[in-house]
């Protein structure tokens, strides 16, 4: 009977702890370990997005066997164990905001056709700094089911694709954290031109 209770007062201590720190901003206990959170500049000073201050650049070599050259993200950071990532690429094609769904809807039939296996999940079309078209699936490894948080926003004018992903046995873990990653990006050249 005590070791119920002690389970409980150490479950309720958890609870409370992960009440606390439930944001970027504060940081945030992913596998019992809190993390913390930065804003990065990316693409010349174009784009700020809230990521772990222990992510890392992915080395080119380890990048070149993570994603295929064709699905390669330009800007890659990631854990120090590599398992988890949030890559993005600023492409030159301009975008409208009203746009954002019909892309979001393409980019998840294309992977649909090309891998029926994969499993989708939720998606979604939300502007808290920048307007983001996203969807989540479950992906399959050489040695491991993945994650996926894709996503696709406007930066400047331009289409910005990204990606967020982790070892699917950690999703509970770090997906509200990859959420509000996609959700902290900031169009620094649009608050230039406002200047």
């Amino acid at each position: 009977m005590e070791e119920f209770f002690d389970e409980k007062i150490l479950e309720y201590r958890r609870h409370a702890r992960n009440e606390k720190y439930s944001t970027l901003e504060t940081g945030m206990y992913i596998k019992n370990e809190l993390v913390r959170f930065e804003r990065k500049e990316m693409f010349q000073g174009k784009l700020g997005v809230m990521l772990p201050e222990s992510f890392v650049t992915l080395p080119a070599k380890l990048a070149r066997i993570k994603y295929s050259s064709q699905q390669r993200p330009q800007v890659i950071r990631t854990s120090r164990d590599t398992t988890v990532n949030f890559g993005m690429s600023l492409t030159d094609i301009g975008i409208e905001e009203e746009h954002i769904k019909e892309l979001r809807d393409q980019s998840q039939e294309a992977l649909k056709r090309l891998n029926p296996a994969f499993v989708f999940y939720e998606s979604g079309v939300d502007k808290r700094h920048v307007p983001v078209g996203w969807f989540e699936f479950k992906s399959y490894g050489l040695d491991t089911d993945v994650y996926n948080l894709m996503f696709v926003s406007r930066i400047g004018g331009k289409m910005l694709h990204g990606i967020f992903n982790c070892d699917y046995e950690d999703v509970l873990e770090w997906r509200e954290a990859a959420r509000q990653m996609m959700y902290s990006i900031l169009d620094l050249s649009e608050e230039e031109k406002q200047l």
